[in-house]
């Protein structure tokens, strides 16, 4: 028959045994000391200077001394002025006081409670409330999971970070999203270093929506979006493939609404703006495309620009719209919206001469003049050429020859088309005109004329049609008056020319006059 208790080992009272009260108060003590075994310290080799009645040691050492040489291993109980050795069972734990710790005795050596949780960082595999699968190393079934940081107040420091790391830049590390274990959405840095999203609807093709630029912190959407195309331009840049709009707002509301896109613009810097100046622009729409072998930026423009240096009084803006002539390459402003309301067409020297069509306007600084095209051509549309001329003297004419009239003081000659030298009108551009002219009688001497004719030349060739005259003429009365309407072509000379028959005569200066304006 067994002499001790079979787990805890406690002597057992013997038949007939003498003294049984020692072998029953050895088993008493040793109850006390196992029972809610709870040890000072498990670092010690040898005893304490000065124990305590019923102090317990888990004697860890391999080879402890003085009075606990021999007990490696096992739990040291001081009772009565001796140390007792209590050999361990498996499955035994002791709570060390110093550590606050719990080890267990697995039959050979303590360790600790928790070292096999603290294993798990070793695991192949594990899965909560599933099986973690081959290639899935970690799996949860689970309705809800919360990550929250740990508070200062525990000695965290309030924050928290999930770090997802991937080996090399070619490498994929990411968020996967699944509706019945297919691929909808993927989140992360997809083979690359810009963080990226893309989206599926059978989880066989994606579609990128966006992708941030490591680089520059751009944000491409759309077709910026999978990997491998290329960067944002921009802070925001949009590609899309097909026809509709690459960028849409909505608004509502129940009442007035409005869709508007702000944009605020300033010098310096973000954390210490400064005004804007004349000529800076305040926002932007610009457009451009691709050719054979390149593409080209800001080829037609819509741009607000500020009028004047910015104050709290004065912020006077407006609008420049910027545009490409047919087979050029540099933009050019055609169309100002003034800060002091006026719409502006802006300058040009002469006209378009491709990609006219009618109903098309531009200011000709040429001549300082609008232009329409018709359909068939250009036509001036405000500053008509205009000019009225004298002459500086009485102009002799001998009988029997044309003879051009000195016409050389411009009275009206604004656009300087009137040339004195040439005593002709020159004309500045194709198109129909109109011209009169009156030439008075003055008498050589007692001669008699018996006719003064006028007529127009045109580059020094007679104007049929054109002449004009008067029979018998008498001296400071008699005035012959032309007037035509033609069509003429541009750098035309008219002229003004008269001829005496019979006898020769002059030209009076006081009465005579040439003029002439265009039509269209």
């Amino acid at each position: 028959m067994a002499q001790t208790t079979p787990h805890l080992a406690l002597p057992l009272l013997a038949a007939a045994q003498a003294g049984k009260h020692v072998t029953h108060n050895e088993a008493l003590l040793a109850l006390d000391a196992l029972v809610h075994l709870a040890c000072r310290d498990k670092d010690l080799a040898a005893p304490p200077a000065d124990p305590a009645e019923g102090d317990r040691y888990l004697v860890a050492a391999q080879t402890p001394t003085g009075a606990w040489a021999g007990l490696s291993g096992q739990i040291a109980v001081f009772g009565d002025g001796v140390w007792t050795g209590l050999v361990p069972r498996p499955g035994w734990l002791v709570h060390v006081g110093d550590e606050d710790a719990f080890y267990r005795f697995d039959g050979a050596r303590w360790g600790g409670l928790f070292d096999g949780v603290r294993a798990l960082r070793n695991l192949d595999a594990l899965g909560l409330g599933t099986e973690a699968e081959a290639g899935t190393a970690f799996a949860a079934k689970l309705e809800r999971a919360l990550w929250t940081a740990r508070d200062p107040a525990d000695g965290g420091s309030g924050g928290l970070a999930v770090v997802l790391n991937k080996a090399a830049p070619g490498n994929a590390v990411a968020l996967l999203f699944q509706t019945a274990y297919s691929g909808r959405a993927e989140l992360g840095l997809l083979g690359e270093d810009a963080l990226g999203l893309k989206v599926s609807a059978d989880g066989a093709t994606w579609r990128g929506a966006w992708r941030a630029d490591p680089a520059t912190g751009h944000l491409g959407l759309g077709a910026l979006g999978l990997p491998g195309a290329p960067m944002a331009r921009a802070p925001l840049h949009v590609a899309r493939e097909g026809a509709g709009p690459g960028l849409c707002l909505d608004a509502y509301g129940a009442g007035p609404v409005e869709n508007v896109i702000q944009t605020r613009s300033g010098r310096g810097s973000r954390q210490a703006p400064a005004p804007i100046r004349a000529g800076d622009g305040l926002v932007g729409l610009s457009g451009g495309g691709f050719f054979d072998g390149g593409s080209t930026d800001g080829r037609v423009t819509l741009r607000g620009i500020a009028e004047e240096d910015f104050s709290a009084t004065a912020q006077g803006a407006g609008f420049v719209i910027e545009a490409t002539d047919l087979g050029g390459t540099a933009p050019r402003p055609v169309v100002r919206m003034r800060a002091n309301g006026a719409l502006e067409l802006v300058a040009r020297a002469g006209v378009p001469a491709t990609g006219t069509a009618p109903g098309q306007i531009v200011f000709d600084s040429t001549l300082a003049a609008f232009r329409g095209h018709t359909g068939a051509g250009w036509v001036r549309l405000s500053n008509p050429p205009c000019f009225r001329a004298a002459t500086s003297y009485d102009n002799y004419v001998g009988a029997g020859a044309w003879t051009r009239v000195g016409f050389n003081t411009g009275l009206l000659n604004a656009q300087g088309l009137f040339r004195a030298a040439d005593n002709a009108f020159v004309v500045p551009e194709a198109g129909v005109y109109t011209f009169t002219a009156a030439l008075a009688f003055k008498r050589n001497g007692t001669n008699a004329p018996a006719s003064l004719q006028a007529r127009f030349h045109r580059n020094g060739v007679t104007l049929d049609g054109s002449r004009r005259g008067v029979a018998a003429p008498i001296d400071g009365v008699s005035t012959v008056s032309l007037g035509c309407t033609l069509s003429l072509a541009a750098g035309d000379l008219i002229t003004v020319h008269a001829l005496f028959t019979g006898t020769d005569g002059y030209i009076a200066a006081a009465d005579s006059d040439f003029s002439g304006f265009g039509l269209a």
